[in-house]
């Protein structure tokens, strides 16, 4: 079962609007569902760096392993959050999606939302905040 929190009365509370929060940066992510003053956790996963011994890479190719692993990683973060957004799609007919991300994140993970999600609002906070608490975020969506 999913964590639910009640929104404290001072922040929005999402009052007759279906809300996405998207927080991601780099390797993880947190996706929130929001609706009639609570905010469930719907999925929090990080994908993990893979770790090589010396032994199974040349010196010289150091570097290539290295962008490949990167690359490797980004695509593994990428899918899943596509193939979360698609399963979330038809569970909520969504009013709003605050995305909540550094900017190179932020549109690559648009261009997923956008034909996903369609014509609702977006909005987007730039910036790292897979650290901040539930309620710092909300404190950044205007009222």
């Amino acid at each position: 079962m999913n964590k639910i929190i009640s929104i404290p009365g001072e922040l929005r509370q999402f009052t007759d609007e279906v809300a996405l929060l998207v927080i991601a940066a780099k390797q993880e992510a947190r996706v929130f569902h929001a609706s009639n003053g609570e905010l469930e956790l719907i999925e929090e996963f990080r994908i993990s760096t893979p770790h090589f011994s010396d032994n199974e890479a040349m010196p010289q190719e150091r570097g290539k392993q290295e962008n490949l692993i990167e690359h490797k990683i980004h695509v593994q973060y990428l899918d899943r959050f596509a193939a979360l957004f698609r399963l979330l799609a038809p569970r909520f007919k969504l009013d709003h999606v605050y995305l909540f991300a550094p900017t190179h994140t932020a549109d690559e993970l648009m261009s997923l939302m956008k034909p996903i999600f369609g014509s609702v609002a977006y909005t987007t906070i730039n910036g790292i905040f897979t650290k901040d608490s539930p309620s710092e975020l909300l404190k950044r969506i205007r009222k």
